[in-house]
């Protein structure tokens, strides 16, 4: 540290000789203009590499500084606030003004003029600033756009705490692995700490409110890229703004839900501790400017894991919390009792030492959770309990005519846990039911198909479990909001339909129609006026790619496809597309890396990959060789997207869009059939079953067998209709077809509103906190086409507005008489705005940016400096008009008032009479106030009511106070209120959330009476006046009022 202090005391010394030297340069007059440019640029180039020695020197002083082990962010090193260079200050002065464009488009300048490291800003020209800090936007970088320099900006703000920058519409959120835990972040109260991802939120309700387009915000990033966090916080916002706040019973609704679901549906994986194992589409659904049901529509893509997690990494969560946290009393009635993780089949294939104390908390909370969405906690944990014991049957052919069971008390466990028969359990398990041609014929099966059907019924139980948690989630109505959103709208005529890349604007749009494998129903969401709509929030999965990648990995990655194909078709076709359209020529042209010929490869009719498995799997006698023999056959013309591997028959490779992922095939065909025999679904019967909860698990599938018995029907693991063995193809679907039906209506969905993108990135592949791998960076940077976006937004036209809309929106910048008004004239309506608009840019003291723009056959195209100018513009100019608005009511409320405060001011002021409070062991003085006229008639009323009734008018004390009141109260204007000054005692420290109080519970307080704000009392305490709950605080039962004489 000694050595990097006397480096910037040198660095120092060493800019203020330079500054001292631009300030003293005088150029003689024999000089050439060359020799003045080159002394010039000499001396800029050194300031820069001065000012970067600094910051560099600054940043190695926080990295070598620490708090409680981890970094502690430094403050960057202040440059001096009075040095400027004088070339770099006549260099942006010297830039030309703007100009007026034709419709052809113009660029006003670059910003290769400005200074590399004075970037546009409103505070432009203060100082010297941390040129990376302060750089929000990748559209405003200076010099080569490159990956390097990308990942550079990216790395020196996740190195200042700033792990979210922007690209225009398009934000990119680094995870930093570092501060709320994300089973938090719902009913946390912290604000402002992630303010890109709040403003994503305000855009996407102000938009719905001033478009009447459904809003989405897709999520998109690698796994462990902090998706979950991100779509958790921007539902919290999103309530904060229109469902009323956190302490709403809908919100806490929905904490709950979460905290049930993240249990359920989470589990640790090689590359993330927190995995979720489901896909996510979140929906807000709004009426009148305000959320009144937030639905949930779950994408489960990871059954297999609940019998068999991949090697190195666990199950689902909520197996070692219940583990760990159920008592000795409820593991008896679970038949729990001795068994650990090491134990039990489905959990013993990790070695590694759980944390059970932080199982055992996030149990407790889940139990909580749990119990508070009004689903019983003892029925989910006796499925649960049923699903880890039928991990340790085992079914053995020993050559007898029944097959012999390992673990005899494991099946009467489980029989039990389900409320059925062991020996119902058992046949249910070991037979088979087939029906060909209307003919009924039931065989044994061998040991292999019966531990399979112990499987299926392990996955089918669980499945069915989070399905009913997710009906019972979305379930709740909020109806008769009494919060709504206020915010700057433009009248009902603004309707604004903002293409900004390629959104297209819809009135009615339905929520993405389930298939038979949701997990829950669907509705359609549709809505006529401002404000309707719903807002969406996708997390869906990233590429996956592990040691063995399975059937569930291949319908991870094509649903990552999927999403990734909406993104670039959305980014980067529509908005060239369009500018093709209508002619209208763009500076750049960005090569994107299209996934196109990936997804037709995998959803071809004949020949892709998909229909070959769906064809294979028809048959249940087909094998893992047979389907690698079809599609050896049928995909070599795939164009290398498909490559069958030598050295293992059982696997083939795959060309994703950013790389390529082997598969290993010998599951694909079982868990592409996805099926579950009815001879185990008869089981749970309820003349044979009396647990009424799995009954209900399986009530759709029990109501298609009509109480009789096996018929031979497979159906699905996951809720579905049935379905027969011999049956027609088109009755026979699959998982992969259920998978591909549900993307399809998700992107419909997602077609038909405005979209906003979230490009999330993990900082490094071990969770870290302190840790930025740039190889690790630079990959996801690849894989998510962030430099192609940065060159898109920059270079091209990423904001297309009708020019209709465009008029309506920004009118304000001309007077009305200029405008035509007509459908007609548009075209010369958006000259006149656009010419006014650059006018008032030349005006203002803004700082300089490029406003480049075209005009189109239907469209007006703005680049992204541009839109974010008239957007200021407009903001501007509707705060002003709305503190006008403000101004003109309050004069009009003050004027219908003045009559009525006019009068009450001549009648002067009255005189109150003042009634000292009456003390235990202090008597009132007799009062020195004369009393009026009247008040002598109200004397005189009370004396003919005292001689009315018998009382002594003439005793001065007044009743005794009843012993259950220990102080005084009295009764004024029929309500009735306590006397202060009162002691109280707290019953809760103040304030609750500090370590040291300034009032703890059990001391003596006196209340000087109540505060103007509702629930709180003025309390003075150790010469302090402080406004304290009122629930925290109780009367003293006994002892005396301090205080004195008021």
């Amino acid at each position: 540290m000694t050595s990097i202090a006397g480096k910037s005391f040198l660095l120092n010394r060493y800019l203020g000789e330079l500054r001292n030297m631009g300030h003293q340069e005088r150029v003689p007059p024999s000089a050439s203009s060359e020799e003045v440019v080159l002394l010039r640029e000499q001396l800029r180039s050194l300031s820069a590499e001065m000012m970067f020695l600094r910051q560099a020197l600054g940043m190695k002083a926080a990295s070598q500084t620490h708090t409680n082990g981890l970094p502690h962010l430094v403050t960057p090193m202040q440059a001096d606030q009075g040095y400027m260079d004088p070339m770099i200050r006549e260099s942006t002065s010297s830039i030309p003004s703007h100009h007026n464009s034709s419709s052809s488009g113009c660029s006003c300048g670059t910003n290769s003029q400005l200074s590399p490291y004075f970037l546009p800003s409103s505070s432009a020209g203060t100082g010297t600033r941390d040129p990376y800090t302060e750089l929000e936007d990748l559209v405003h970088m200076s010099g080569p756009l490159t990956e390097e320099a990308v990942l550079k900006v990216l790395h020196h703000r996740w190195q200042r705490g700033e792990c979210q920058t922007r690209i225009g519409p398009v934000l990119v959120n680094i995870n930093p692995y570092r501060g709320i835990p994300t089973e938090q972040v719902l009913q946390h109260s912290r604000h402002g700490h992630h303010p890109h991802l709040h403003n994503v939120a305000n855009t996407a309700l102000k938009q719905l409110i001033e478009t009447g387009t459904s809003q989405s915000i897709i999520l998109s990033g690698a796994t462990g890229s902090g998706k979950t966090y991100a779509s958790q916080l921007l539902l919290r916002q999103l309530h904060e703004l229109a469902g009323g706040g956190a302490e709403t019973e809908s919100f806490k609704h929905l904490v709950n839900a979460f905290t049930v679901l993240r249990s359920l549906g989470c589990a640790k994986t090689k590359h993330n501790s927190n995995s979720s194992r489901m896909g996510q589409y979140i929906e807000a659904m709004m009426s009148n400017c305000s959320i009144y049901r937030t639905k949930l529509h779950c994408y489960w893509l990871d059954q297999s894991r609940v019998v068999q997690p991949p090697q190195g990494e666990r199950g689902y969560h909520i197996f070692y919390q219940m583990l760990a946290g159920l008592s000795a009393e409820e593991r008896v009635k679970l038949h729990l009792t001795g068994y650990s993780a090491k134990d039990l089949h489905y959990l013993n294939n990790v070695t590694e030492a759980d944390d059970s104390e932080r199982d055992r908390i996030r149990f407790d909370a889940w139990r909580k959770s749990l119990t508070s969405l009004g689903i019983h906690f003892f029925d989910v944990m006796r499925v649960m309990a049923a699903i880890l014991l039928l991990g340790n049957i085992q079914f053995i052919d020993d050559g007898g005519f029944e097959l012999d069971i390992k673990g005899n008390n494991e099946i009467k466990s489980v029989a039990a846990l389900l409320g059925v028969s062991g020996v119902a359990l058992y046949r249910g398990l070991t037979t088979r039911t087939r029906n060909l041609k209307g003919q009924v014929f039931k065989s044994l099966c061998d040991a292999q198909s019966a531990n399979q059907n112990r499987d299926s019924l392990a996955k089918a139980l669980y499945c069915r479990t989070v399905s009913a948690v997710i009906r019972k989630v979305n379930s709740i109505t909020r109806h008769n909001n009494t919060r709504h959103y206020s915010a700057t709208s433009s009248g009902s005529d603004d309707t604004l339909s903002n293409d900004s890349l390629g959104c297209k604007p819809m009135r009615h749009q339905p929520s993405p129609v389930p298939s038979k494998s949701s997990t829950n129903q669907s509705s359609t969401s549709s809505h006529s006026s401002m404000g309707d709509g719903f807002i969406s929030i996708l997390d869906m999965f990233g590429l996956e790619s592990n040691e063995c990648n399975k059937f569930e990995q291949l319908c991870v990655n094509f649903s990552a496809e999927t999403i990734e194909q909406f993104y670039t078709t959305r980014v980067f076709k529509h908005t060239q597309d369009v500018c093709r359209q209508e002619n209208v020529h763009c500076d750049i042209n960005v090569e994107y890396c299209d996934n196109t010929p990936c997804l037709q490869f995998l959803l071809a009719q004949d020949h892709g990959l998909f229909s070959v498995i769906d064809s294979e799997s028809r048959s249940l006698d087909n094998t893992c060789d047979q389907l690698i023999q079809t599609l050896n056959v049928k995909c070599t013309q795939s164009n290398g997207y498909y490559t069958s591997a030598l050295e293992n028959s059982h696997q083939f490779t795959i060309k994703h869009s950013s790389q390529n992922i082997t598969y290993d095939a010998s599951d694909f065909l079982d868990a592409n059939s996805d099926v579950i025999s009815d001879d185990v679904i008869t089981i749970f019967q309820k003349r044979s079953c009396n647990f009424g909860f799995t009954t209900h698990l399986f009530s759709q599938e029990l109501k298609t067998l009509q109480g009789g018995s096996p018929k031979g029907l497979l159906f699905r693991i996951s809720p579905s209709p049935p379905r027969e063995c011999s049956g027609k193809s088109e009755t026979f679907t699959t998982y992969s077809q259920d998978l591909v039906y549900r993307l399809d209506s998700l992107i419909k969905t997602l077609d038909q509103t405005q979209t906003h993108f979230v490009r999330c990135i993990k900082s490094n592949n071990k969770e870290e906190p302190t840790s930025f791998d740039s190889d690790v960076v630079k990959q996801q940077l690849k894989s998510l086409q962030i430099l192609e976006t940065v060159h898109l937004i920059t270079g091209g036209y990423p904001h297309q507005l009708k020019m209709s809309e465009f008029v309506r929106r920004y009118r304000f910048l001309a007077h009305h008489k200029r405008l035509r008004g007509t459908s007609d004239r548009l075209h010369d309506d958006c000259k006149i705005l656009l010419d006014c608009f650059l006018h008032i840019m030349d005006n203002s003291n803004l700082p300089y940016v490029s406003t480049r723009w075209s005009l189109g056959t239907k469209h007006i195209f703005l680049s992204v400096e541009a839109w974010q100018c008239l957007e200021r513009l407009r903001d501007s100019r509707r705060d002003i008009a709305a503190v006008i608005i403000q101004s003109y009511v309050r004069r009009w409320s003050c004027k219908t008032k003045w009559p009525t405060l006019k009068s009450v001011l001549r009648s002067g002021p009255k005189r109150v009479q003042f009634k000292e409070p009456i003390y235990e062991g202090i008597q009132s003085p007799p009062s020195s106030v004369s009393r009026s006229s009247s008040e002598s008639h109200r004397y005189d009323v009370v004396q003919d009511s005292c001689s009315m009734y018998a009382i002594d008018s003439s005793k001065p004390e007044p009743p005794p106070v009843p012993k259950n009141r220990p102080f005084p109260y009295t009764v004024t204007s029929s309500v009735k209120s306590a006397d202060f000054p009162q002691t109280r005692i707290m019953t809760h420290n103040f304030p609750a959330d500090c370590k040291d109080p300034l009032v703890k519970k059990g001391e003596l307080i006196l209340v000087m009476g109540p505060c103007d704000t509702d629930g709180f009392l003025v309390v003075e305490h150790n010469n302090y006046t402080l406004k304290v709950p009122h629930q925290h605080t109780q009367l003293k039962p006994t002892g005396y009022t301090l205080g004195t004489r008021i």
